[in-house]
C-alpha cells in the first residue's frame, strides 16, 4: 500500500512540475524584460498583438549605423499606428549608447546592455558551447547579399567575419 501511495505521489508531483515549467501559451522564448534607455520597463510580453520591429545592433557595428537613418524613417512612417513597436536591443553599455545616441539619434526605444537578452533570446550555440549570434555585414539587396557575418561571442563582441 506505501508503494502505490508512494507511485501516485510522485507521479502527481511530476504532472505538477511538467506543468509549471511549461511554457503558457502565451509566453514565447523571445519573451524578456528589461530597462530602456528613459528608465521605462520594456517587457516584450505587454506588446502582444502588436506589431513588433526588433533591431538587434551596437555602436560599434557599420551597418547598425548606416541603417539608423533608414530606420527612423521607418517609425516617422508608422508613428501614428500604435499598433507598431519599435525596439532597439543595443549590445552596448548604457553610457556609451547614450554618448552614440547623442551624435547618430535613434528613434527605436533603445534597451542597453541588452548582450545577455541577445545572446539567450537570439543566439545560437556553437559545439564549443559559445553562443553566437549573426549581424549582416551587408543589407538586402547589395552584391554579396549573404555577406560577411559578425558573431556577438560570451562575454565580448567578436569579429569573426563570414564568407
Amino acid at each position: 500500500m506505501k508503494y502505490i501511495l508512494a507511485c501516485v505521489f510522485l507521479l502527481a508531483l511530476s504532472v505538477s512540475l511538467a506543468a509549471q515549467t511549461k511554457e503558457s501559451p502565451r509566453s514565447s522564448k523571445y519573451d524578456f524584460a528589461a530597462l530602456a534607455m528613459d528608465g521605462s520597463m520594456m517587457d516584450s510580453a505587454m506588446l502582444r498583438g502588436k506589431v513588433v520591429v526588433l533591431n538587434l545592433w551596437f555602436i560599434n557595428c557599420p551597418n547598425c549605423i548606416d541603417e539608423i537613418k533608414q530606420l527612423n524613417q521607418l517609425v516617422t512612417a508608422y508613428q501614428t499606428n500604435k499598433d507598431v513597436v519599435f525596439i532597439g536591443l543595443a549590445a552596448s553599455r548604457k553610457a556609451d549608447v547614450e554618448k552614440f545616441l547623442k551624435k547618430n539619434p535613434f528613434s527605436y526605444t533603445i534597451v542597453p546592455d541588452a548582450t545577455g537578452i541577445i545572446l539567450t533570446k537570439f543566439g545560437t550555440p556553437d559545439k564549443d558551447g559559445q553562443i553566437n549570434v549573426l549581424f549582416p555585414m551587408t543589407g538586402p539587396g547589395e552584391k554579396g547579399d549573404r555577406g560577411r557575418q559578425k558573431r556577438i561571442g560570451r562575454p565580448v563582441l567578436n569579429h569573426a567575419g563570414n564568407d
